[in-house]
């Protein structure tokens, strides 16, 4: 298992590059992202993407949306599985910037990634969550 995105706290939305192999070099992967602590208010949400850039980061597309997570959720596990070998769920679709529903767009992705991560406060200013993000495949 590779780490993608080492352990961080985040208060406020953001991205972060990844670092794995390219995706031609891949053919199925399972991703986890392990929030191990999450704020304390049912409203605080956190939402977490990986996406893909066909154009070198001018435009990102979504091709995972884990489930969102809830500030009074407290740790946990979510994981998703991608098969890039298959046709790709939708051949033509206008770019997802953090917008697909909670899932996977299977099939081929462009090799630039990012995490993608948007955090929603109550509006105590408090919404505070640790998470890492990481993969397995095959070659591991």
């Amino acid at each position: 298992m590779s780490t993608l995105l080492a352990s961080r706290t985040e208060t406020a939305n953001g991205t972060a590059a990844v670092s794995t192999k390219a995706p031609a070099q891949l053919d199925v992967a399972t991703f986890l992202l392990n929030v191990t602590a999450a704020a304390t208010e049912v409203g605080d949400k956190l939402n977490v993407y990986i996406q893909s850039s066909a154009d070198g980061g001018v435009t990102y597309d979504d091709f995972i949306h884990f489930t969102e997570v809830a500030g009074n959720g407290g740790a946990v596990k979510s994981i998703a599985v991608v098969n890039f070998r298959v046709s790709p769920t939708s051949s033509l679709h206008a770019p997802s910037d953090a917008a697909l529903s909670a899932g996977v767009n299977q099939g081929p992705v462009a090799n630039d990634w990012r995490a993608k991560w948007v955090v929603t406060d109550a509006g105590t200013d408090n919404a505070s969550f640790t998470f890492s993000i990481s993969m397995a495949s095959a070659d591991d």
